[in-house]
């Protein structure tokens, strides 16, 4: 890339003597050197071989993701009271509100080594958060809802293993185990088995990020009981799983 003397000239003024270095594409540079003594002169150039490293992007932000563990009921009977609840993620996502007419749900995949080997966990317990996603990068833009999908239950002809952690028993990989010793099934609202979990910010039902942020999503995981008929088993209660999230940025949280 050359300029014309008179082009240079003209930007330094009165200088008789520059070095001046213009950043090209693909974060490369061309340097320039000038003499111009009597108002003629020389230019020479240099394009640099071994571009530096491109400058972090101001378009993206990172997250990381977390789920706190809650304590089990004290006030609860044995029968009630759940002293592990297991699940086994398979994917954590978020939900970009796009900005095109399509209607089409937009969702950013926070942690897509999930779906290769999906992570087994334990939400009840007295320990620290636990981390799930470490500095995920993520488009600037508003986002709406957290998506997380678990593994489903597997059949013992489909010659799927659950991980060693699950104790759901054979072939479930989400459930509670309750302190009378019992296991009981987690269900879901949709197949194959996910949870939907809406992001309100300061009484907005949307996050807003900005370039250069850095945002903590802390995920709360809960079993809450429901009632069903069908005509198979008549009236039944049985447990779903319920779900909240909190945002921290800046060492500030918001619900």
């Amino acid at each position: 890339m050359r300029y014309p003397p008179r082009t240079l000239r003209n930007l330094l003024l009165s200088g008789a003597v520059f070095l001046a270095c213009i950043e090209l594409g693909a974060c490369g540079y061309t340097c320039f050197a000038g003499i111009f003594p009597n108002g003629n002169g020389v230019i020479f150039t240099r394009t640099s071989n071994t571009p530096p490293a491109c400058p972090p992007s101001t378009s993206t932000a990172m997250m990381n993701v977390a789920v706190t563990k809650s304590e089990p009921c004290a006030a609860c009977t044995s029968a009630i009271r759940a002293e592990h609840i297991f699940v086994t993620l398979k994917t954590i996502q978020l939900h970009s509100m796009s900005t095109s007419s399509s209607n089409t749900p937009e969702w950013i995949d926070l942690a897509p080594q999930l779906l290769l080997q999906p992570r087994p966990i334990d939400v009840v317990g007295d320990s620290s958060p636990l981390i799930l996603v470490q500095n995920a990068l993520i488009p600037v833009g508003t986002y709406r809802e957290v998506r997380l999908q678990f593994a489903p239950d597997t059949s013992a002809s489909s010659g799927e293993a659950l991980p060693a952690e699950i104790s759901c028993g054979e072939n479930r990989g989400n459930c509670m185990l309750m302190a009378n010793g019992n296991i009981e099934r987690l269900y879901f609202a949709a197949e194959p088995p996910q949870l939907l979990v809406p992001l309100q910010i300061n009484g907005s039902n949307s996050l807003a990020v900005v370039p250069g942020t850095t945002l903590d999503l802390r995920l709360t995981l809960q079993p809450q009981q429901a009632s069903s008929v069908s005509t198979s088993e008549g009236w039944h209660l049985h447990y779903v799983l319920v779900g909240s999230a909190s945002i921290s940025r800046e060492d500030s949280v918001v619900h």
